[in-house]
């Protein structure tokens, strides 16, 4: 079975290389958000001569084909995914780098109200904060 990326790159004219597969497939069975450099090294552990030029082009052209979604996550954090179907937006754990994913049904009325009171409407969310597992209630590090 032809995986939708494939598909989609091959009706847009372009080959699916064995280093686009495997930084799709890194992506895809990771199921979390990874760094280039992650994906680099999870790359070369099947294909040890593919370099971070070649992880940079490629995520380059799957986020430009709507493929994969980049995040930044905090200055110089950027973060790679799948693009999920849904909209999704970002828990950041300042302590540990967990990353949890909320949806706008979560958000209450917050988007509305930032419309509404800010005239901002917000695309996606990140929150910086500590999650409990790391003793949520306590002062910055």
């Amino acid at each position: 079975m032809t995986h939708h990326a494939t598909q989609t790159l091959l009706e847009l004219g372009y080959r699916m290389t064995p280093q686009r597969t495997l930084v799709w497939d890194v992506l895809r069975q990771s199921g979390e958000h990874l760094t280039a450099e992650q994906i680099c090294a999870r790359v070369q552990e099947q294909f040890p001569h593919v370099n971070m030029s070649t992880v940079y082009r490629t995520l380059e052209l799957l986020v430009e084909l709507n493929l994969v979604k980049e995040t930044c996550l905090g200055p110089s954090r950027r973060y790679y995914e799948v693009e999920e179907e849904v909209p999704h937006h970002h828990l950041v754990c300042e302590h540990c780098g967990k990353i949890v994913h909320i949806h706008d049904e979560d958000l209450g009325n917050l988007p509305r109200l930032l419309e509404r009171e800010q005239g901002f409407v917000a695309e996606e969310l990140t929150v910086f904060g500590h999650c409990l597992d790391c003793g949520g209630d306590h002062a910055h590090p």
